[in-house]
């Protein structure tokens, strides 16, 4: 690997702070030890800390010190293996040496690092092998996987799973299974991800803990915790800290370069006079946190199938996306696209009917938003009932209950500059959820009680 790639990555790994450094450490001397001992370093990355960025660098920090090493670089979604892609490409590594292996033939495209090939890789050809020997980062899906070791390699691979809240127990062995199928018997390991998002399995107990829990409650081991957040204003954090302290995790901190990063600060100049008179408050570029009582929106329904919608909430968060699309501008004149996230499905369906045709892609349910950022997210949690019910987002276990956690911790941590949170108070307040009483309390929150 050239020079101009070393000098990229140790300028990189230079600026990182002492728990990032710590945590590229702890892979590499896992990854170098002779000693046999099987280590497995965890790495819990919150929200924005970086932790895509510190699996990046500890594959090429890896690669820089063997020649012939290989890495293979595992994520859920093809979202995240792109990634982590444009992340090795951009300390300088060649397109065919930092390849995604991907399902469909018809995608391959050595120069831009993707080649398609069934898993079995019964279609590659002389030359294809002989660039995937070569290849030192090997991205794919877990689903994928064996794509990965099913050819001649020149050492034992290395392993490395990002986001492993995704992956579940059964799907981690699963991997493996396939690895020593190709007696291309891996030589380290390393798991990045944040223990509390979203998992795959969220309505099998038995399927729910992802392959971080399964290892640290089965094994007395300390993960490299990394603090420091690098994506939201420092009240949108606060948020997430104040979720996260319901459930006893440990505090998140603001980097210096995020802390007022508002939507002004992102470089969007707001139009007053293209701001409706009755959102104001709402628009506002100097309140980042905005929660927003619907009480008056009406009552919930449900859609043959069963999941929920509230069209008076669909309606609120259409009016709001298209005045945020109306009244904010970023440098080029292109006006801010607002992503709307909601829990269900159907009330994703009954807003994106709402919006202009421009914006309806930008509306979402929040599972899919997980592992992305934007700089302005709208939230509507779309219960509305007298009796304070709000269905699997509080659970009637504990086990069900989690996924309350995991459902707001993950929508709300998707935002940069501008998060604004819709839900009904009467329906989630006083009722014995935790997590959205931590929110209406949350320090320097703007709650709007009456629309």
């Amino acid at each position: 690997m050239s020079g101009q790639i070393k000098d990229t990555v140790e300028e990189r790994f230079g600026m990182y702070d002492s728990r990032q450094r710590a945590a590229v450490e702890s892979i590499l001397d896992e990854w170098n030890s002779d000693e046999g001992d099987f280590i497995f370093p965890i790495v819990d990355g919150p929200p924005g800390t970086g932790k895509t960025s510190v699996g990046t660098i500890a594959a090429a920090k890896h690669l820089l010190e063997n020649r012939h090493g290989q890495v293979a670089y595992l994520c859920y979604t093809h979202f995240a293996i792109e990634r982590a892609q444009k992340d090795l490409f951009s300390y300088g590594f060649p397109k065919d040496k930092a390849v995604e292996l991907h399902y469909d033939r018809k995608k391959t495209d050595w120069k831009r690092g993707i080649y398609g090939c069934d898993s079995e890789l019964k279609c590659a050809s002389f030359n294809d092998k002989r660039l995937l020997k070569e290849c030192g980062v090997l991205l794919c899906t877990l689903h994928g996987s064996r794509r990965a070791f099913n050819h001649d390699i020149r050492t034992r691979p290395k392993i490395l799973i990002d986001e492993f809240s995704q992956v579940s127990t059964p799907m981690f062995f699963s991997v493996l299974h396939k690895v020593f199928a190709e007696k291309n018997n891996p030589s380290g390991y390393a798991l990045l991800g944040d223990p509390i998002q979203l998992p795959v399995i969220s309505t099998q107990p038995t399927l729910r803990p992802n392959i971080g829990i399964f290892i640290m409650q089965r094994k007395p081991y300390e993960p490299h915790r990394l603090v420091i957040q690098h994506r939201m204003h420092e009240d949108i954090c606060e948020t997430v800290n104040s979720l996260r302290e319901v459930y006893h995790a440990y505090r998140i901190e603001n980097g210096s370069d995020v802390r007022d990063r508002n939507l002004s600060k992102l470089g969007y100049t707001f139009d007053q006079s293209a701001n409706p008179t009755d959102l104001g408050d709402i628009l506002d570029p100097e309140k980042p946190l905005v929660l927003i009582n619907t009480d008056q929106c009406g009552p919930e329904g449900r859609i043959f199938g069963g999941s929920v919608m509230n069209p008076g909430e669909s309606k609120l968060a259409a009016k709001i996306a298209v005045a945020l699309h109306s009244s904010y501008k970023d440098q080029t004149s292109k006006p801010l696209e607002p992503w709307i996230l909601s829990p269900y499905t159907a009330q994703v369906g009954d807003i994106r009917q709402r919006l202009p045709s421009s914006l309806r892609s930008n509306c979402i349910t929040i599972y899919r938003s997980q592992g992305r950022e934007y700089p302005c997210v709208i939230i509507s949690f779309t219960r509305n009932n007298e009796e304070g019910n709000i269905g699997f987002l509080g659970g009637l276990d504990s086990e069900l209950k989690e996924r309350a956690r995991e459902q707001t911790y993950v929508g709300c941590s998707r935002a940069q500059g501008k998060l604004l949170l819709l839900f009904s108070f009467k329906t989630f307040l006083g009722h014995g959820y935790p997590e959205f009483e931590a929110l209406v309390n949350t320090e320097n929150a703007n709650v709007i009680d009456r629309l």
